[in-house]
């Protein structure tokens, strides 16, 4: 059993003024105690984190989160060829997902992963999935 934890929840969390801050907090909580398994980000998230809170706020803020999150209980995993191929053809697909949303699906897809932490509503779209927010 695992979940992933999507960038949306993480950002909200390095953000204090976000709106889902305090809620980003408790699944943060939840997700690293164990409450749904072990929780996972993929790389591609990871790069999409720091991108955007080095865009948002400043690189200053992103280096620390990245710090926080690579010496955290948040597994790190890597997306491989075999994701990516499916993410490409989920991307190509009727989906209106990033190509990064899509690694995600792959990933859930191929690891038979059912949850996904996230406030980003597209994933309600996808089959199989359950959102925890």
């Amino acid at each position: 059993m695992a979940i992933l934890i999507d960038a949306s929840v993480l950002c909200a969390y390095a953000n204090l003024k976000d709106v889902h801050h305090s809620h980003s907090k408790q699944i943060i909580e939840d997700a690293v105690s164990g409450k749904y398994g072990d929780a996972v980000m993929t790389d591609y998230i990871f790069d999409e984190i720091v991108t955007v809170v080095a865009r948002k706020a400043h690189k200053e803020k992103a280096i620390q989160i990245g710090k926080f999150l690579l010496s955290s209980e948040v597994i790190l995993t890597r997306v491989n060829t075999l994701v990516f191929e499916k993410a490409w053809e989920i991307f190509n697909g009727a989906s209106n997902l990033s190509f990064t949303d899509c690694t995600c699906v792959a990933f859930m897809q191929i690891f038979e992963v059912k949850k996904i932490a996230t406030f980003d509503k597209e994933f309600r779209k996808i089959g199989g999935v359950e959102i925890v927010d």
